[in-house]
């Protein structure tokens, strides 16, 4: 492939142009905070599923994910349209992501275990698919939108930012409404079948609406976009091809493991903190919808933070910083409370406690994802210089494979951890015994703080920066101008000629 030269403008994206773009990550949030918060609970604890076989779902769509990311990638890399490379398919795939988000929490009645096993799984492929259409697109289409070093990091984290922001919302009006509302014997709205319906008519909804609001807001920067102009015929053969080629880059493959060993960490944590927040910590619904509430503290802290912190710290230092706290973070909480060392569960001092972890690593993760989606933006262009080719989406189809897979081994052997420690179907908060509370606890402690501190080791692997980008854009720009004044020597007409002097003009930045 052989992409036509173009740049971004020369005037920063403006806020509302960075806005609309980030209305896309509705879609990504809506899903992880229903895989993170709800769907195990709701499939084991509502359902009745046996945890095992909830979590073997959650496994295979992770696995399904690993083969269809990278055909995405591959696909809006390679695609010729007047639409460009990533809007049809962000188009198409709203619709049949929002029908899958409903059909997720609305299980049919009197199925048996195989019967609710098949419908978690068809729907769980189903949905995952259409995301991939949209999301792998979407976060290419953000590589792309500045060739700047900062400002790229002003993109993405204007995405973090929103994304979380909308994480947060979702989750306090998913417990402040839909889960508020009590059975009719008073047990706990978690576990109200008829509270997940509702709930599933409320993703649907917030699906729609944003994929179309980032697909339509982002449709003015087509022209400007790079297109594919290889006159070769792609084939899937040439995917493994790609993915081999993208994973040749050192820089990458350090960021690939890292994304590995968190997305391990985060996977067993988001499907298991529903039942330690019940469980463990007993906090109420009201506590957390107002602990869910409170993180747009954190939030708003690391957008003011962020530029600042990012222009001082080179990506990769700021990498290996986000490893550090990570680890450090999930290592005082719950081993403090298997040793005996934190206040009675109910007091207000714990709950402070939790608030406090739970905004440090909400702040810390921000910073990681801002800086991650970042570098690879600085990575795609370091492999233009190497081989030629534009690989914008192959390598965010690897970072989906890098947190995806992991993180469906962590929603499995959660489903594991759940049967082991022997977790009642149905149970309320207080009345489960401590040998399972001490399993629960041991698993979301220190084994998952281990596995954030492993990133240290690739973060210090990685070899980047600033002065280094700069160079390989000059080097991209100087190739692009030149290759534009030898096809305006090589022009047959007037009208061709006058196209080409446009191209070198945006190439030039003019």
């Amino acid at each position: 492939m052989s992409p036509a030269p173009s740049a971004s403008p020369a005037a920063p994206l403006g806020l509302g142009q960075r806005l609309g773009y980030s209305a896309g990550t509705l879609a990504l949030s809506v899903k992880d905070l229903a895989f993170t918060s709800f769907v195990l609970f709701y499939y084991v604890s509502v359902v009745g599923l046996s945890g095992s076989l909830a979590g073997l779902v959650l496994l295979l769509a992770m696995f399904w994910d690993a083969v269809t990311d990278p055909i995405v990638g591959a696909l809006s890399d390679n695609l010729r349209s007047r639409w460009g490379r990533r809007h049809p398919f962000m188009a198409v795939s709203g619709v049949p992501l929002a029908i899958c988000l409903y059909a997720l929490f609305n299980v049919p009645d009197d199925l048996g275990q195989t019967g609710i096993f098949m419908w978690m799984l068809c729907v769980t492929l189903l949905l995952r698919t259409f995301l991939t259409l949209f999301t792998v697109p979407y976060l290419a289409l953000g590589a792309e939108l500045s060739t700047d070093y900062h400002e790229r990091t002003v993109i993405t984290g204007t995405r973090t930012v929103v994304y979380w922001l909308s994480v947060v919302l979702m989750g306090a009006v998913a417990f402040g409404v839909f889960f508020a509302r009590d059975g009719a014997d008073g047990g706990d709205g978690r576990l109200v079948r008829d509270n997940y319906w509702l709930y599933g008519v409320f993703c649907a909804a917030v699906v729609l609406v944003f994929t179309a609001v980032a697909t339509w807001a982002t449709a003015t920067h087509i022209p400007r976009l790079r297109q594919n102009e290889s006159q070769t015929p792609f084939r899937l053969a040439q995917i493994a091809r790609d993915l081999i080629q993208a994973l040749s880059n050192n820089n990458f493959r350090n960021l690939f493991w890292m994304l590995l060993v968190i997305g391990a960490a985060t996977g067993l944590t988001s499907a298991l903190n529903t039942h330690l927040n019940t469980y463990f910590w007993e906090l109420s619904q009201q506590q957390i919808t107002w602990a869910l509430l409170s993180t747009v503290l954190p939030v708003l802290a690391m957008s003011a933070l962020m530029r600042r912190l990012n222009r001082q710290l080179e990506k990769q230092q700021a990498l290996l910083w986000a490893s550090v706290l990570l680890g450090a973070n999930a290592m005082w909480l719950i081993p403090g409370r298997l040793l005996g060392l934190m206040p009675d569960n109910g007091s207000d001092a714990l709950f402070a406690l939790i608030l406090l972890q739970g905004w440090l690593s909400i702040a810390t993760i921000i910073w990681f994802q801002t800086v991650s989606a970042s570098l690879i933006a600085d990575i795609a262009d370091e492999q233009e210089l190497r081989t030629g080719k534009r690989q914008e989406g192959v390598f965010f189809a690897a970072q989906g494979f890098a947190q995806k897979v992991p993180s469906g081994l962590g929603n499995f052997f959660g489903g594991i951890v759940l049967d082991v420690i022997r977790l009642p179907v149905g149970a309320q908060p207080g009345s489960v015994g401590s040998e399972v509370l001490f399993g629960l606890g041991l698993v979301m402690g220190p084994l998952v703080g281990i596995l954030l501190l492993t990133g240290i080791l690739f973060a210090r692997a990685i070899r980047t920066s600033r002065e280094r980008h700069g160079e390989v854009r000059a080097a991209l720009d100087a190739k692009a101008s030149a290759g534009v004044i030898a096809r305006l020597q090589e022009a047959p007409t007037p009208a061709v000629a006058e196209s080409e002097q446009r191209t070198l003009s945006a190439a030039s930045g003019g």
